[in-house]
């Protein structure tokens, strides 16, 4: 029982860090991106398929600028 509860959280933890870097890159691929509309368009594009969650961030911030 020990061991199945490590294998879960080490699971668990791998999954969070990817989560994390994979939000990290996306944040700053769209902030990177120039000013034109093309571009942020396709920034909440490509946010919104690889993470929902980051999607509705991603549209306030092009609100913004």
């Amino acid at each position: 029982m020990d061991d199945q509860l490590k294998r879960q959280l080490r699971r668990f933890q791998a999954e969070q860090k990817l989560k994390s870097e994979k939000g990290n890159l996306l944040k700053n691929f769209f902030a990177k991106n120039s000013g034109k509309y093309e571009d942020k368009l396709n920034a909440v594009k490509v946010t919104h398929k690889v993470d929902g969650g980051l999607f509705t961030s991603a549209i306030k911030k092009m609100m913004k600028d």
